[in-house]
């Protein structure tokens, strides 16, 4: 740093100092706004999962959940059970992992997406090492 002795250096000085100031502002918004545009590819597959996976009428991942729990009671759990058994509770269990399901996709698509990031962490830290 240099040494200031009279009032105009030191006005030079400011003024040089403010336009420095200014020049890394705007370093810094396109920095921010490069950022922005590498996100955005993640951003819009993230929003069109989303909507695929939870619409509000058939939800992909409602139905998903119901057929899965449908075919694991029937298969699994009931497989020596009679034919009034196998006909009710599966139908049942189906409705109710849907409803379940549908009503907290939000929070589902959320935990996915966080494990997502986890995975999308780990190996940025395994490739910096």
């Amino acid at each position: 740093m240099r040494r200031i002795n009279t009032l105009a250096e030191l006005r030079f000085e400011q003024r040089a100092l403010r336009s420095k100031a200014a020049d890394l502002e705007i370093v810094i918004q396109n920095d921010l706004q490069e950022i922005k545009a590498m996100f955005r590819p993640l951003q819009l597959v993230t929003s069109g999962a989303e909507k695929v996976l939870t619409s509000h009428n058939n939800g992909i991942l409602g139905n998903s959940a119901g057929l899965i729990a449908d075919f694991l009671t029937r298969k699994v759990l009931l497989k020596n059970s009679g034919f009034l058994t196998k006909l009710i509770v599966p139908l049942l269990v189906k409705n109710v992992t849907s409803n379940v399901v549908d009503n907290n996709k939000e929070t589902i698509v959320d935990w996915v997406g966080g494990l997502i990031s986890r995975f999308k962490d780990r190996k940025k830290e395994r490739e910096e090492e």
